[in-house]
């Protein structure tokens, strides 16, 4: 029995490692190769409900109405993209403008100002380390020189790279618009295909996942609003003691910034104390380092609290998922990980799957106590 019992173990232990390595073969090398086409079938889905809307209340066909609702969409996208694009260069200009004279007329004087207070102390404590405190100097100034400049030419070859890729950038969004469109005028002959495909009873357990996924995301924007909401609260109060012009925008703006998993709040906060220090103003610099360390823990505590009661995962479960879903799959997986934990435990709340045993109510009973 034991020899029996082994083997059933190894087997199942075989079936779940090749399920999971096809998995992630599938989500780390197939997906992105057919990416466009799978974000032209979002985009349709996302946009079904208002297409038959559309068609139901204006009588319209349904590939005309498709055509005008995610016609519109891309206008309106393609709008907010172009405006967004010549802000965002107007600002990088401006910056990397601002770098030299930045260098030049606050780093370099500020530091040169430290370097002689050093070279006064050295003086008081020894005259023979004034010679080594000028020379570590000289050697500081050059080494931040260079480092200016590996940034200039870091950042040129950087947006050089990316350059390189806008032609395949643009290939796969052109693709992503015209699958999006093809799709949403033929959703429901597609999608009946596609079923037609599966097994009557997993066809079953694909639509009810799918409600699931539908369900799951509407509380995860839900969550991520309330986080962003606390976010900007956090920082309206913060910015205002500080006595910062505009506080209520700059935290709406820096809110809707620290949505982002990779950037976040950290993303202008922690450049923007470092230019506030080097230009001198030390209090604001610490008033916006308290301010940031405050919204940063205050947002690992709450994020997956708030994300497992929404979407009914255990808050370290959520934190656990969220965690190995950015090590294996990056940022998508930061969000999808955790997505799919919650889709597969609400298959098994309706019986739909068995992925693990309940928890069954039991009373512990306290052990006797014997005395001599």
């Amino acid at each position: 029995m034991d020899i029996k019992r082994k083997q059933k173990f190894l087997v199942e232990a075989a079936y779940l490692a090749v399920i999971l390595t096809l998995v992630y073969v599938t989500f780390k090398y197939f997906i992105p190769l057919i990416f466009p086409f799978v974000l032209g079938f979002i985009i349709a889905f996302a946009f079904k409900p208002l297409i038959r809307s559309l068609t139901n209340k204006l009588k319209l066909p349904n590939k005309v109405a498709a055509l005008i609702v995610i016609g519109v969409f891309y206008l309106i996208l393609l709008s907010i993209t172009i405006f967004l694009g010549i802000e965002v260069f107007l600002y990088l200009k401006d910056f990397f403008q601002e770098i030299p004279q930045l260098y030049n007329n606050v780093l370099v004087p500020w530091l040169s100002n430290v370097l002689i207070n050093l070279e006064e102390l050295a003086s008081q404590i020894d005259p023979m380390l004034v010679e080594q405190v000028r020379i570590y100097s000289q050697q500081i100034l050059e080494s931040l020189g260079n480092l200016i400049t590996s940034i200039s030419v870091g950042s040129v070859s950087y947006i050089t790279n990316i350059a390189t890729k806008i032609p395949l950038f643009l290939v796969g969004f052109l693709l992503t618009v015209i699958s999006s469109f093809f799709i949403a005028m033929d959703y429901q002959l597609i999608v009946n295909f596609l079923l037609n495909q599966i097994s009557p009873s997993k066809r079953s357990l694909l639509i009810e996942a799918q409600l699931f996924l539908v369900s799951t995301l509407h509380k995860y924007a839900k969550s991520y609003l309330m986080i962003m909401s606390i976010t900007f609260v956090e920082l309206t109060i913060g910015f205002s003691i500080l006595g910062i012009e505009s506080a209520i925008v700059v935290a709406f703006l820096i809110a809707i910034f620290d949505i982002l998993p990779v950037a976040g709040t950290g993303g202008v906060m922690i450049p923007w104390m470092i230019f506030t220090f080097l230009e001198g103003d030390s209090r604001l610099g610490f008033g916006l380092l308290i301010i940031y360390l405050v919204v940063t823990v205050i947002r690992n505590i709450i994020e997956p609290k708030i994300i497992g009661d929404q979407v009914g995962l255990h808050p370290l479960l959520t934190l656990f998922a969220m965690y190995i879903g950015l090590q294996l799959f990056g940022v998508a997986g930061l969000f999808g990980f955790p997505i799919t934990l919650a889709i597969l435990n609400g298959l098994h709340r309706n019986k739909k799957i068995i992925l693990y045993k309940q928890n069954k109510e039991t009373e512990v009973v306290p052990s006797e106590v014997t005395t001599d």
